[in-house]
């Protein structure tokens, strides 16, 4: 009987260790949202970029607004199904007065992160914004609002030094 049980543990044992681990839950902010629309003929696309590591998450971003794009920098918390966005910099605009280091013109009048009350959640795939003091529900959401999430941004994406900055803060070195 000895021999029998030893076989079996033995069995037993090699096929836990064949067994695959349980892959971790993807982090819910680590993806790409973008959507685009035609304005006077041409193609305008808005997206954000974020990696989430942990209950970080770093994030760039871009919309059309005043017949221009502005371009923006962001750091923030995870909790709850929330990210808080706690710091932004980038184009001055209607997300911030504040120029990111190193890319302000030489008579910027702020440069630094300046603080946001930004907060990002999901909803049926679709990524969606609001103040801190909104909610965050997904109540009356309907299949065409918020940002849809996508595979790929392909040539409308971040310029490389962005990419570069967002893998450094999602390391924990902005």
């Amino acid at each position: 009987m000895r021999p029998v049980v030893i076989a079996l543990l033995s069995l037993a044992a090699a096929g836990v260790a064949a067994w695959p681990a349980p892959a971790a839950s993807p982090a819910p902010f680590d993806g790409a949202w973008m959507s685009c629309e035609t304005y006077r003929g041409s193609e305008i696309c808005s997206y954000k970029l974020l990696a989430q590591r942990g209950s970080r998450v770093c994030g760039v971003q871009r919309y059309f607004a005043t017949n221009a794009y502005y371009e923006q920098r962001f750091v923030g918390t995870v909790t709850g199904g929330v990210a808080q966005i706690d710091k932004m910099c980038g184009d001055p605009g209607s997300e911030t007065d504040t120029y990111c280091p190193g890319r302000a013109p030489r008579d910027a009048a702020k440069v630094g992160w300046a603080p946001s009350r930004e907060r990002l959640f999901q909803c049926r795939g679709r990524l969606f914004s609001t103040s801190s003091d909104a909610p965050t529900s997904c109540r009356g959401v309907t299949r065409d609002m918020g940002i849809p999430r996508v595979r790929s941004l392909g040539e409308q994406g971040p310029q490389p030094e962005d990419r570069t900055w967002l893998a450094a803060c999602a390391a924990g070195r902005e």
